[in-house]
């Protein structure tokens, strides 16, 4: 199902990836709507006290029920220099802004008793907070350089402006104590004291300038409260405690975590819908389908349809005479009248079968190969499925577009898995059978509804922890009672070919997709992979695999395009364009390239000799070449160091 046109309904908030380990709370437990500080004030800090937790770590405080929202005991501090001794079995958290007298480079220092933590945000917003000095076990106070830790690398601030920092600090038994020191441009290490401090005050979730907004927002609180039958108050703003523009409840209603700001961009429920978007949209985030219409509520949202009501799925919104449902149900446009059920536009020739990607762990970790399997049928009992992975916990995904055999009308087709151990089945994107645990031989079984000739995207996901393996999946015509052959009811792209099919339109060819390990009829394009942080559509435009980012000779799409116009002897004059865009698609302006360094030589492939070129210049002009063929690319470094891949090679030959 495409999902070209799904953008941001995020209105209310700026939030950031990332994440936390959480206990999950009781809603029921939890105190009524309550409203944080409004106004920050200077010169001075709160620190709030947990008492009667036990251990010396700064996660048995995290971890508590009580934590951040029911302190024992509130007080002010006018410098990052804490009290000694004050109890045992205690956690502290202090939190508020830094304002920085200076621009320049920062380092900052932590001495505490036992583990504490220094976090920093790189504005005034907590979601942008990150960990930068810590001490892991305890030391003396004033002892900065126990541990390498206790320091910071160096930090930009910029003169004014403030920035959110939290210190998380936990004691066990005996002394305690925490402090943290800075240095910067024309002071040396010092405490940060009240001169530069300024208290913590939340603020409103997103932007409530506008009064239907605040409407709509308090609309939504209080409907949630009173569901859950929580106490009634009026108080304005409603907590929301990290920052990520959602009430805290309705995080811990749908198994978010108030304390962690980048959940927001979480999608629990893989509707393609952020928790931010639910929120804003008022749609569940642990239901593909709020109205239940068959339209998950990402695909209503990109074509304009209400995501809550469920009549829309009967209307025609391109007037070509094919309902919306259909139109869903079939992967065609709901907006496009020349798009309609059967007129995909593409000539691929479908294998027979199913793709199947093998993986290493139970959670598809690491990816193997792809093959193309005729059936779902193995008992692999106690052997390897294929000589790359282990006997236990792999994991496997078939993929393929189910077309039912029937020529005319619809019928129904009941989905029968057993497996030992977990499964997962999708049929057009909605998960219908969601068992992923350890157990024996099982069956698992869902029923469609399917229109003659239509085309129905289906995953199998599948994993095994231990002991014996079994995979099979049936499909049984329920007019006829047979058992359809899957190798006739199933066609996959051949993930060996080229082509520029991509049903889940994320920018990435399916054929492409099934190569190397990732979902097809998922929009995954922004999903990683790696260790490195590179997203799928980064790793495929730079023509890398997106698991181990080994070159697979695609083409590059993120560096300057170079030219070479005819030389003079012994002279060639390189001409470029530069880069308007990073390989993330964020914009680079002229002014953030800092140089482009110019690589060349006589051995294609090995290119042994550098030239810089400022970065203004979009031609470099080479002198004093010996003739012969000499071959060129150009990288592009930006003022933060950071290097481009090397341009496609070019040549030139002198005479």
């Amino acid at each position: 199902m495409p999902y070209a046109r799904i953008v941001s309904a995020g209105a209310f908030a700026i939030v950031i990836s990332g994440c936390q380990s959480w206990q999950t709370q009781d809603v029921t437990k939890l105190p009524p709507t309550a409203a944080l500080p409004a106004a920050s004030e200077p010169g001075k800090v709160q620190v709030y006290y947990w008492d009667g937790i036990s251990g010396g770590k700064v996660v048995n405080l995290t971890e508590s029920n009580l934590y951040p929202d029911q302190p024992s005991e509130i007080n002010e501090l006018t410098s990052l220099n804490g009290p000694e001794d004050r109890a045992n079995n205690f956690g502290s958290l202090v939190r508020g802004y830094i304002q920085a007298p200076s621009t320049g480079q920062y380092r900052f220092f932590v001495s505490g008793d036992a583990e504490t933590q220094f976090w920093l945000s790189t504005s005034n917003s907590p979601a942008e907070i990150s960990l930068i000095a810590s001490v892991p076990l305890y030391v003396r106070k004033g002892n900065f350089t126990q541990y390498a830790s206790q320091t910071s690398g160096s930090i930009s601030l910029e003169k004014g402006e403030k920035y959110y920092f939290e210190l998380r600090h936990k004691d066990g038994s005996g002394g305690d104590h925490f402090t943290v020191d800075w240095e910067g441009p024309g002071f040396s290490q010092q405490v940060v004291d009240g001169n530069y401090l300024y208290s913590w005050a939340g603020s409103a979730i997103g932007d409530l300038d506008d009064a239907a907004k605040a409407y709509s927002l308090g609309y939504r609180v209080g409907y949630l409260d009173g569901t859950e039958s929580l106490p009634f108050n009026q108080s304005y703003p409603p907590l929301d405690n990290d920052n990520d523009g959602l009430y805290d409840n309705w995080e811990v209603v749908y198994n978010l975590d108030p304390n962690d700001p980048t959940d927001a961009n979480k999608d629990l429920d893989e509707d393609f819908l952020s928790a931010t978007d639910e929120f804003g949209l008022g749609t569940a985030e642990n239901n593909q389908d709020s109205d239940g219409d068959g339209i998950p509520d990402g695909a209503e949202f990109a074509y304009g349809l209400n995501p809550l009501d469920p009549s829309d799925a009967t209307e025609d919104l391109d007037g070509d005479g094919i309902s919306n449902l259909d139109e869903y149900n079939a992967g065609s446009n709901f907006d496009d009248p020349s798009s309609v059920p059967g007129a995909s536009g593409s000539n691929d020739v479908l294998q027979t079968g199913l793709a199947a990607q093998f993986f290493k762990g139970t959670n598809f970790d690491d990816f193997v190969l792809t093959r193309v399997d005729k059936a779902i049928d193995f008992e692999w009992g106690r052997n390897q499925p294929i000589p790359e992975v282990p006997a236990d916990q792999f994991s496997v995904r078939w993929s393929g577009l189910f077309t039912p055999p029937h020529d005319s009308g619809t019928r129904q087709y009941r989905f029968v898995a057993r497996t030992d151990d977990g499964v997962r089945l999708y049929l057009n994107g909605n998960r219908v059978v969601d068992d992923w645990s350890d157990h024996g031989a099982k069956e698992f079984s869902y029923t469609i509804s399917a229109a003659a000739n239509e085309t129905i995207p289906f995953t199998m996901e599948y994993y095994d922890n231990d002991y014996g393996a079994i995979a099979h999946l049936n499909i049984i015509d329920l007019e006829s009672s047979n058992t359809i052959p899957l190798e006739t009811a199933f066609g996959v792209p051949d993930p060996a070919a080229e082509s520029s099919a991509d049903t889940d339109n994320d920018g990435i060819p399916d054929n492409w997709e099934l190569r190397y390990g990732l979902n097809p009829w998922k929009n995954d394009a922004q999903s990683v992979s790696n260790d490195d942080g590179i997203t799928n559509i980064q790793a495929y435009e730079s023509g890398l695999q997106p698991w181990t980012l080994t070159s697979v000779s695609e083409p590059d799409q993120g560096s300057p395009e170079t030219t070479v116009p005819d030389a003079s002897p012994g002279t060639v004059t390189l001409s470029w364009t530069a880069p308007s865009t990073r390989l993330d698609g964020t914009s680079i302006s002229l002014s953030e390239i800092d140089y482009y360094e110019i690589s060349y030589g006589k051995t294609e492939g090995k290119l042994d000799q550098t030239q810089r070129a400022s970065g203004e210049l979009t031609s470099f002009e080479l002198e004093n070449l010996s003739p012969g063929t000499w071959y060129f690319t150009i990288k592009v470094v930006d003022d933060q160091g950071l290097t481009s891949a090397p341009s496609e090679e070019v040549s030139q030959t002198i005479q």
